[in-house]
Parts: structure tokens; C-alpha cells; sequence
């Protein structure tokens, strides 16, 4: 399971749409007094620069972090899960209609 979260993590990433995540990784490290290499690392993951050996080694930080820590492991997973829905409308009374998840801090 936390192969998983991790791999969804690095293709969030990969696929530029990981900023909060990068943002939630780089509070954990912070929090955790880690190396200046090490958010060096994830500021390269911002930036879409990840060689393979970068991947890697954020690859097995995260796995590490992420067993050690189980609130770190949900919200990561919280993080790089997506959720869809697929609503139909079939009533003539709707005119407009709106559908939310998140805003701001609010989840819907």
C-alpha cells in the first residue's frame, strides 16, 4: 500500500500537477529538520527536473517517511488520490447546477 502511495505521489509529480504535494513533502521535511539536500531534491521535483537517480532516491525518502509516519502516509494518500464523480441531471427544474469539492479549506 505505501508502494502505491508513493508511486502516485512521483507521477503527480512527473505529470506537473504536484505542487500541493510537493508543498505537504517539503513541510514534513522542514518540520523535520532534514538536510538542505533534500528539499535541494524537491526543489528539482518542482521544476521538472528529476533525473532517474533524483526519482530514486525521493522514491525511498518517501517510502521511509511515509512508513515511519502514519499521519505523513494519510495525508500523502490524501494528497495524491483523486476522487471523480460522474453526476446526470435529468430534471427540467435545473438551471444551473454547480458541483464542488474542494474549496479552500472547506471539502465538500
Amino acid at each position: 500500500m505505501i508502494e502505491d502511495i508513493v508511486t502516485a505521489a512521483l507521477a503527480r509529480m512527473a505529470e506537473g500537477s504536484g505542487a500541493a504535494l510537493i508543498d505537504l513533502i517539503r513541510g514534513y521535511f522542514s518540520r523535520n529538520q532534514e538536510s538542505s539536500q533534500e528539499l535541494e531534491l524537491l526543489d528539482r521535483a518542482e521544476g521538472g527536473g528529476l533525473s532517474p537517480h533524483d526519482e530514486q532516491e525521493l522514491r525511498e525518502l518517501l517510502l521511509r517517511y511515509a512508513d515511519q509516519d502514519p499521519a505523513f502516509r494519510d495525508q500523502l494518500q490524501r494528497v495524491t488520490t483523486s476522487v471523480g464523480a460522474s453526476n446526470s441531471v435529468t430534471s427540467s427544474v435545473v438551471q444551473k447546477l454547480i458541483q464542488a469539492q474542494n474549496v479552500g479549506d472547506v471539502t465538500m
